[in-house]
């Protein structure tokens, strides 16, 4: 089985699991009311006039950002490799009177969705450390992207995963190591994830076709950090890449 469809199976088999641990969370009921409660300050400034907008949060999985930035008026295409994980969010949406589209799809291949469609392109989360190929992730977002449409990154910042599987001072990962690293979960599946360090992330949106506008790392913790059990308090809990997409006359130009 190769790693996509693997992680894809995992997510699947783990819907309910992850839709109870959601249910207790409660941020799903309020987010489209509450923005903030998901998504952070430096986030707020690229996604506040949203509204009647089009919008696709790609790797939606909770839907709680895509749940927000419907609350904040944004037309939402949620989308996630999971089509168990897509109908927990779809009833959920139903619940609160929220319109989206949902589509199962691979990031790597969104061609379901037309060139030059979105204004914003969202993505982040723990979204990343799934997808084996971060270049085919980042062109097609950039490509359903409209002429100077944003595509926002809010990721769980790379350099925490060097301390995953241990809960000591010492890291155990090699920071360039991208892997794939195999798991196993608790359903007895194979998983397999990947360590894309923060230069992977801006070059891999510089080589899709955008400039970029803003780079922040912020937080020092994250929300039920379950699988991390060593403490990372003095590191940045978060890596925020804002790209614009170059138009073809910007291109031409800064290639003269």
């Amino acid at each position: 089985m190769k790693p996509h469809e693997a992680n894809q199976a995992f997510w699947n088999a783990s819907t309910n699991w992850w839709k109870e641990k959601e249910d207790r969370r409660g941020l799903w009921m309020r987010a489209h009311e509450d923005p903030s409660s998901v998504l952070s300050i430096p986030e707020m400034p690229f996604v506040k006039d949203v509204e009647a907008k089009e919008v696709c949060v790609l790797g939606s999985g909770d839907n709680e950002v895509a749940f927000a930035l419907a609350g904040l008026g944004g037309h939402i295409t949620s989308v996630d490799i999971s089509e168990r994980r897509l109908g927990v969010a779809a009833d959920r949406a139903c619940t609160l009177g929220l319109q989206l589209s949902f589509l199962q799809a691979d990031v790597t291949d969104l061609s379901a969705l037309e060139d030059n469609t979105f204004d914003l392109v969202y993505t982040g989360g723990h979204m990343s450390v799934w997808v084996s190929d971060i270049q085919k992730y980042y062109a097609e977002a950039v490509r359903i992207l409209n002429a100077s449409g944003l595509l926002m990154v809010n990721e769980y910042h790379p350099i925490r995963r060097i301390w995953l599987d241990t809960n000591g001072e010492q890291p155990r990962h090699d920071y360039f190591n991208r892997g794939p690293y195999k798991y196993t979960s608790d359903e007895g599946l194979p998983t397999f994830e990947y360590h894309w360090t923060v230069s992977d992330h801006i070059q891999a949106m510089v080589d899709a076709g955008c400039f970029i506008v803003k780079v922040d790392e912020h937080g020092t913790q994250i929300q039920d950090e379950f699988w991390m059990e060593a403490n990372l308090e003095k590191l940045p809990a978060y890596l925020m890449i804002v790209g614009r997409k170059e138009s073809p006359n910007q291109t031409l130009i800064n290639d003269a």
